[in-house]
């Protein structure tokens, strides 16, 4: 079934206008039951054509994580990596939300030089991994804003 078969249509309001209504043709219907389920059908082949390095996904949530001998070959990887995600979208017809995606480089050395430009150039010092807040000390802090009581490991 597709969006055309359902009738969808969207418009944009910006500043009290509104856009013309336009037809949804494809995508995932926001809210629905068998969303997330879509999702990961839809999303399953993207770690198989990331082949420069790691890509770890936990339902919408991709990392991609790249090591190397310093801060400029690692990031090197990470650019390889971004392209082959980049050209992933493309063919899947998605588009990653880049206010979302972040950067942070662990090192153990400071890093002095400015950072090279990336697809996606936002470089932060903390951020959160699924229930961690990691920094690039690698410290991390575990939170939970649905739990009752203080979390248990076994």
């Amino acid at each position: 079934m597709q969006f055309s078969d359902l009738n969808v249509t969207q418009f944009t309001m910006l500043n009290g206008v509104a856009s013309d209504l336009l037809p949804v043709t494809a995508g995932i219907p926001q809210g629905s039951v068998l969303g997330p389920s879509l999702f990961t059908l839809f999303t399953n082949d993207l770690p198989s054509a990331i082949r420069s390095k790691s890509l770890f996904m936990y339902a919408d949530d991709t990392s991609i994580l790249c090591i190397g001998q310093s801060a400029d070959l690692a990031i090197a990887l990470l650019s390889k990596a971004l392209q082959e995600v980049y050209r992933w979208c493309l063919v899947n017809r998605l588009t990653p939300h880049p206010g979302k995606s972040e950067i942070i480089i662990i090192s153990e050395k400071t890093i002095m030089a400015p950072l090279p430009p990336l697809l996606l150039e936002r470089y932060v010092t903390k951020t959160r991994l699924l229930r961690m807040t990691v920094d690039d000390n690698l410290t991390c802090n575990l939170t939970c804003s649905t739990c009752d009581g203080p979390l248990r490991t076994n």
